[in-house]
Parts: structure tokens; C-alpha cells; sequence
């Protein structure tokens, strides 16, 4: 179970660091994007690990967070504006 919840939250944080570093590329703030890439690349790992071992159910929940971060983000940004 605990490997659901980490491929959960790794799934988020891939989306709303995602965001973040858009923004920040957009800003050009060249530090924060690439520490933020790093973050992004360990949420990859992640993910490839969980194909590898075919974690079917940690894989859908990878999805599920990825889904909720991108939705959490987006209605962050338009409810800033």
C-alpha cells in the first residue's frame, strides 16, 4: 500500500512541479527552473521504476495524482488571475 501512496504524490508533485518550472522558465529565473528539473527528473524515476516492476495499481494511482496536480495547479492559476 505504502508504494501506491508514494507513486500518488510523486505523480502530483510531477504535475505541479511541472507548472512551476514552466513559470519559471517563463520568468527567467535559470536557478528555480533548474533545481525544479531535478525534482521533475526524480518524479520520472519513479514512474519508469513502477513500468519496470509492472506496479499496475501504483501505476494508475501515478495517473490519478498526475490528473489531480494538473487540475489543482490550472485552478490555483486561474483563481490568482
Amino acid at each position: 500500500m505504502s508504494i501506491v501512496c508514494i507513486a500518488f504524490l510523486a505523480g502530483f508533485l510531477l504535475d505541479v512541479v511541472w507548472a512551476l518550472c514552466v513559470e519559471a522558465i517563463g520568468s527567467k529565473r535559470a536557478v528555480v527552473a533548474a533545481n525544479l528539473s531535478v525534482l521533475l527528473y526524480l518524479c520520472t524515476i519513479v514512474s519508469t521504476i513502477l513500468i519496470v516492476e509492472k506496479c499496475f495499481i501504483a501505476i494508475a494511482a501515478y495517473a490519478i495524482g498526475g490528473w489531480i496536480g494538473t487540475y489543482v495547479t490550472i485552478r490555483r492559476n486561474r483563481s490568482g488571475n
